[in-house]
C-alpha cells in the first residue's frame, strides 16, 4: 500500500513520489511550466481512485528518508536565514518526554540519526539546535535511542570538537543530578535508577575510548562539578563514588581524581576544625554523636531549608553546619575507606602504585594543610597494613622532616606526623620505633653541634626544626618508652618488671646520653616544646629514672621569651602569632600538635580500630608529681587544672589526648 502526503504537511518537507524518490524530474518541472497555477493545484489534489491515501496528520508517522530530508533542508535554509523548520526540530528535542505534544522516542530516533548523517552542516549557526541535543531527556529513553546517540556525540565531536566541553558537562552532571527513571515517554519501557547511571558512564567511556585526548578536558570539569561544602551527604557520597569509577575506566585520571577527592576533604575537616573552636571546648563530641543520629535520608527542599535558617539563632545555625560538615566528612571518609580497601586487599601492583598516590597526597596536599583533623588516617590506617607500607611512610616522613629544600614550617609540621605515627601506630614494630628514634637522635645531635656555639637563648625563630625533632622525641618516649627499655632476653616489660625493679633499666643505643646532652644544652628544647609534652615527659622519665628534668622546669619559669627573641621578630612571625591567637611567652612555644590524636567520626572510625595506640598510665606512677614542689609550684598547679591546653596532668587517656587534639596547631601554617 502506498502513502501520500496530503497538502497539510509542514513548510518545506516534501512528500515522497510514489517510485520512493524524493527528487523532482526534469520533465515534471517542464511540465509544470505549461501548466496554469489552477492546474497545477488540480494536479497535486486529485488521485487515482485505486490508490489509498494515508493522510501524515502526525510527526510521528514521518518516514525516516522524509525525516532526514526534512533535516537536511532545514539546516540548508538556516544557513540562509530561514529558521521556520529548524526551529521546529530544535523544539522536538527542547521537549521534556512527559510533555503531552512530545514526539515518540521512535520519531526523535529517527531525527538523531538524520542529524549524524548531516554533521558538517552543524556548523556555528546550529549552535543552538545542538546544545538542544545535548541536554534533551536522552537517558531514560529506550535502547536503540541510547545507542544512537551515544553515536550522534561521538561524530559530533569528531566534527565539531568545541563541542567537548559541552557534552562532558552534561555527562558529570549526570553524577551529581541523575533525573528520575518516571521522566520517561509513557510508549518507553520503564529503567531503574541504577541502569541509568550505567548508561552515562558507558557514553563517557564509549567517548574516552574513540579519543584518548578527551581525558584532558574532562578533569577540569570533574573539579568544576564538585559539590560544594554545603551540598548534602547524599549528593556528596554520590559523586564521589560516580567519579571513583571514572578513574577505573579512565586510569589517565587516577591520580587527578583521587587528588581532587582529597583536597575537597581537607577543606570540610579544616572547616570543621575552624568553627569548633569558635564554640564550647566540650561541644564536640556532642555534635560528631548528634550528626551521626542525624536521618540522612530526609533532605529539605530549598524552601523549607532557608525558611529553617531564618528561625533559627545565630548559634544554632552554627550548630547546625557544623553538624552537617561532620556527616559530609564521616560518609565520605567511609566511602574512601571502602574504596582503598578493595584495592589493598587486591592485585599487588594496584596496591604498590595506590599507595605511591597517597604518599603524594599527603606531601602536597594533608601536610601543607593548617589543622588537618582526620583525613590523613587513610595514610595511618593502610601503612599499617604491612610492614613494608609502615616503612614506606615514615620514610616518607622522615624525609619530608630533613629536607632542608623545603620550607622550615612544613619539615616542622613532618616531624610532627613521623612522631605521632610511630607513637601511636599499634601496628609499628618495636624495631621501627627504634630505628625511628635512632634517626630523630642523630638528626637531634648534628643539630645541637650546629646551632649551640652561635646560639645565645632559646629561638623557636631560628631552631624550629632542631626543636621540632625535640619535641618529636620527647612525645615519642611517652608513648612507646618499653620499646626502647633493653632486656637480657630481648623480651618486652612486663609491668611486674616496672613496679618492682631495684635497678636502672638499660636503653637502646644511646638515647639516654643524646637526649640528656641536648635536654641540658643552651638550646634548651624543654623551654620551646610544648608544656603538656614536657610536663608529661618528665614525669614518666623520672618515674622510668631516665632522666630527671624538674630542677630545669622551674628554671625555665623565669626565662622570658619575648625579651630574649623579641629583636628577632618580624612580620612573618607577627602573622604566626595573630593564626594561633597565641600571646606572650605562649606566642614562642611550639605546639602540641600531633594530628593522629584520637579518630572522632563515628560510622568510620570502624577503620582504624585496631589501629590505634591509646594513652595508658606507666605502672606504678600514681602520683601527679614524683617530687614535693614548693608552694610557687602549687599555685602552677592550681593554674594548670583551670587551663586545658597549657599544663593539664594527663594523668589518662582522656587528659592526653585531650592536650594533642585542642591545642592549637604549628604556628605560621598556611589556612
Amino acid at each position: 500500500m502506498v502513502s501520500l502526503a496530503s497538502t497539510e504537511r509542514a513548510v518545506g518537507v516534501i512528500a515522497p513520489s510514489v517510485g520512493g524518490s524524493l527528487k523532482r524530474k526534469h520533465d515534471d518541472i517542464a511540465l509544470d511550466a505549461d501548466l496554469s497555477s489552477s492546474q497545477i493545484k488540480k494536479r497535486r489534489v486529485t488521485f487515482d481512485p485505486d490508490v489509498d491515501v494515508h493522510i501524515l496528520s502526525d510527526v510521528n508517522e514521518k518516514s525516516s528518508e522524509l525525516v532526514e530530508e526534512e533535516v537536511r533542508r532545514a539546516l540548508e535554509k538556516r544557513a540562509n536565514g530561514d529558521n521556520a523548520v529548524y526551529d521546529s526540530i530544535r523544539q522536538l528535542f527542547a521537549l521534556k518526554p512527559t510533555s503531552d505534544d512530545a514526539p515518540t522516542t521512535g520519531v526523535l530516533h529517527k531525527y538523531v540519526v538524520a542529524l549524524s548523517n548531516n554533521m558538517l552542516l552543524l556548523n556555528q549557526k546550529c549552535s543552538g539546535l545542538v546544545h538542544a541535543i545535548i541536554d534533551t531527556r536522552w537517558i531514560t529513553r529506550n535502547e536503540q535511542f541510547v545507542r544512537s546517540y551515544r553515536h550522534f556525540i561521538r561524530s559530533l565531536l569528531s566534527v565539531h570538537p568545541g563541542y567537548t566541553s559541552a557534552v562532558l558537562g552534561m555527562l558529570v552532571e549526570l553524577f551529581l543530578n541523575l533525573p528520575s527513571p518516571a521522566l520517561r515517554h509513557s510508549e518507553d519501557s520503564p529503567v531503574q535508577r541504577d541502569q541509568l547511571q550505567i548508561r552515562a558512564h558507558e557514553c563517557l567511556r564509549y567517548l574516552l575510548r574513540q579519543n584518548p585526548m578527551t581525558s584532558t578536558h574532562l578533569a577540569p570539569i570533574l573539579s568544576a562539578t564538585f559539590p560544594p561544602p554545603e551540598a548534602s551527604v547524599k549528593e556528596h557520597t554520590r559523586y564521589m563514588e560516580n567519579i571513583l569509577k571514572v578513574q577505573e575506566y579512565c586510569p589517565e585520571l587516577k591520580g587527578e581524581i583521587l587528588s581532587l577527592i582529597m583536597e575537597k576533604l581537607v577543606k570540610i575537616d579544616v572547616e570543621i576544625q575552624v568553627d569548633l573552636d569558635e564554640m564550647e571546648d566540650d561541644i564536640e563530641d556532642q555534635l560528631v554523636e548528634e550528626a551521626a543520629d542525624e536521618d540522612d535520608e530526609e533532605d529539605l527542599s530549598d524552601d523549607e531549608s532557608i525558611s529553617s535558617e531564618e528561625s533559627l539563632e545565630e548559634a544554632s545555625r552554627q550548630i547546625e553546619k557544623v553538624k552537617g560538615y561532620i556527616s559530609k566528612l564521616d560518609a565520605t571518609m567511609d566511602l574512601l575507606f571502602s574504596h582503598y580497601d578493595s584495592i589493598f586487599t587486591g592485585d599487588m601492583w594496584d596496591s604498590d602504585d595506590t599507595f605511591d598516590k597517597l604518599l603524594s597526597q599527603f606531601a602536597s596536599i594533608i601536610l601543607p594543610t593548617y589543622r588537618s583533623r582526620h583525613t590523613q588516617f587513610l595514610l595511618f590506617h593502610f601503612s599499617q597494613l604491612s610492614p613494608d607500607l609502615t616503612e614506606r611512610f615514615a620514610g616518607c616522613c622522615s624525609h619530608l622532616a630533613f629536607d632542608q629544600r623545603r620550607p622550615q614550617i612544613l619539615r616542622i609540621a613532618a616531624a610532627a606526623y613521623l612522631a605521632s605515627f610511630i607513637a601511636r601506630g599499634s601496628h609499628v614494630s618495636a624495631s621501627l620505633v627504634r630505628n625511628v628514634f635512632d634517626l630523630l637522635c642523630s638528626h637531634l645531635e648534628a643539630l645541637r653541634e650546629s646551632h649551640e656555639s652561635t646560639c645565645k637563648a632559646p629561638d623557636l625563630r631560628r631552631y624550629g626544626t632542631y626543636y621540632a625533632i625535640s619535641q618529636a622525641l620527647l612525645y615519642t618516649f611517652c608513648f612507646r618508652w618499653r620499646d626502647l627499655i633493653i632486656t637480657p632476653d630481648d623480651s618486652p616489660v612486663t609491668d611486674e618488671d616496672l613496679i618492682y625493679a631495684d635497678h636502672d633499666f638499660r636503653w637502646h643505643s644511646h638515647v639516654q646520653e643524646i637526649l640528656r646532652k641536648n635536654i641540658f644544652s643552651k638550646l634548651n628544647p624543654l623551654k620551646i616544646c610544648a608544656p603538656t609534652i614536657v610536663q608529661q615527659f618528665a614525669r614518666i622519665a623520672h618515674h622510668l629514672r631516665f632522666l630527671y628534668v624538674f630542677p630545669l622546669i622551674e628554671t625555665n619559669k623565669r626565662i622570658k621569651l619575648t625579651r630574649s627573641v623579641g629583636s628577632y621578630m618580624d612580620g612573618v612571625a607577627t602573622r604566626e602569632t595573630a593564626l594561633s591567637m597565641k600571646r606572650g611567652d605562649e606566642a614562642f612555644l611550639l605546639d602540641a600538635y600531633f594530628p593522629f590524636d584520637p579518630y572522632l567520626l563515628r560510622k568510620s572510625r570502624r577503620w582504624v580500630e585496631g589501629d590505634y595506640v591509646e594513652w595508658k598510665p606507666v605502672p606504678g606512677m600514681e602520683n601527679p608529681y614524683a617530687q614535693d614542689e614548693d608552694e610557687d609550684d602549687e599555685d602552677e598547679q592550681d593554674d594548670g587544672e583551670d587551663d586545658d591546653s597549657s599544663s593539664s596532668e594527663l594523668e589518662d587517656e582522656e587528659d592526653i589526648d585531650d592536650a594533642t587534639a585542642t591545642d592549637e596547631s604549628l604556628p605560621g601554617r598556611a589556612v
